[in-house]
């Protein structure tokens, strides 16, 4: 099943013709009626609201691009808030996405630099200043197309956990070309999540590795780097290198009015981020919630949000460490801590974060960094 990418504009007939495809692929997970799941995964627009009435504010959107396995849901807490902080929010559907995992199998990472290259041009044909981000895949690809020199030239780029450099998936992505001539996946599992694959193919992997590949030349060809960047990362996630992201950010985007939004347990020093009033530092320890870390998966995520939040259907056992779901499920709520996925059990029954307590902080943030004409007085209740 292959998601072309054009045409783009308008986003009304590609809205239309994805739902189509979804509403002929997807294969539904149990406890979710599916006519939910094709509105969870399908792209979205939100128009920019709550604006300045000045005639002269020059208007401004952004491109969210979904990561791997994901899909457009992931952004729909910050797309709803940016919207109604006058940023018109766009998003789209990747290859390979919001069906079945099995569709990954023949997705291709030139097809989905075509389809961000393709929205990206049509988000910039409709707002003065368009700013291009994504999450994980999502934000390697961004950075790709960000930095290409190609036209439109984004006013800047958002990046939540970009994949720039990984720690996790490595030994997969290399092996991936060979591996995946004997086999399709790296792991089968029961999927359980509406708007995200828990299975991964390995020809995923290699289409990541070609998207990390080239994200990390476009950076690394430059030794300064002007265009303007908002960084989002966590210190306990298990896949992305912190490290790698610090550096970029410390040496090649050197912009006074960049931002890095870290994740870390404050109790422990962070030499790499010292010196640097850029890159500000959020308490990830909050044992009053039963946090001991914030995972991947949590950084755009909003506690209000339907599946992810406090008490929604996909908050707790996602993804236990060293647990099966049924033990998770069965502990009482204070024995279950949250944090980033590891390999087996920690000292203390854990499952993966799905979402975020520092959500409106760095939401609030976002806003600044976009600069948008946004107005309190015309903001909605």
């Amino acid at each position: 099943m292959v998601l072309d990418p054009l045409p783009a504009d308008p986003f009304g007939n590609y809205q239309a013709r994805v739902k189509r495809v979804l509403e002929a692929n997807l294969v539904a997970v149990p406890g979710f009626p599916r006519v939910q799941q094709i509105q969870w995964n399908l792209p979205f627009r939100l128009p920019a609201r709550n604006c300045s009435l000045k005639p002269a504010a020059p208007s401004t959107g952004i491109l969210l691009v979904h990561g791997l396995s994901d899909s457009p849901f992931v952004f729909r807490d910050l797309g709803a808030y940016l919207s109604a902080h006058c940023v018109e929010v766009r998003t789209l559907l990747l290859q390979g996405h919001g069906t079945r995992p099995g569709d990954l199998v023949g997705a291709d990472a030139d097809v989905w630099r075509a389809q961000v290259a393709s929205q990206f041009r049509a988000l910039a044909r409709s707002v003065d200043r368009a700013f291009i981000g994504g999450f994980s895949l999502g934000g390697g690809l961004a950075t790709e197309y960000a930095l290409s020199g190609q036209a439109p030239v984004p006013a800047g780029l958002v990046s939540f956990a970009p994949a720039w450099e990984l720690n996790g998936l490595s030994k997969v992505l290399w092996l991936a070309p060979v591996v995946g001539l004997f086999s399709d996946f790296v792991a089968r599992e029961p999927e359980r999540n509406p708007v995200k694959y828990e299975s991964v193919p390995f020809n995923a992997g290699a289409q990541t590795a070609d998207v990390l590949s080239g994200a990390q030349a476009a950076i690394e060809g430059q030794e300064r780097i002007d265009l303007p960047l908002f960084l989002v990362a966590s210190e306990a996630d298990s896949v992305i290198n912190l490290g790698y992201l610090t550096r970029q950010f410390r040496s090649r985007f050197v912009a006074p009015a960049n931002r890095m939004l870290v994740f870390r347990d404050l109790r422990e020093p962070w030499p790499e981020g010292d010196g640097d009033a850029r890159i500000r530092s959020f308490n990830s320890y909050l044992p009053k919630l039963n946090i001991r870390e914030f995972s991947h998966q949590s950084l755009a995520i909003a506690p209000s949000n339907p599946l992810y939040g406090p008490g929604a259907p996909l908050q707790r056992c996602l993804e236990p460490n060293g647990l099966s779901v049924a033990d998770c499920q069965a502990l009482p709520d204070g024995a279950l801590w949250y944090g980033a996925w590891h390999e087996g059990a920690l000292e203390v029954p854990t499952s993966r974060l799905t979402w975020n307590p520092w959500f409106p902080d760095m939401a609030k943030a976002l806003v600044g960094f976009l600069g948008a004409g946004y107005t309190a007085t015309h903001e909605s209740h």
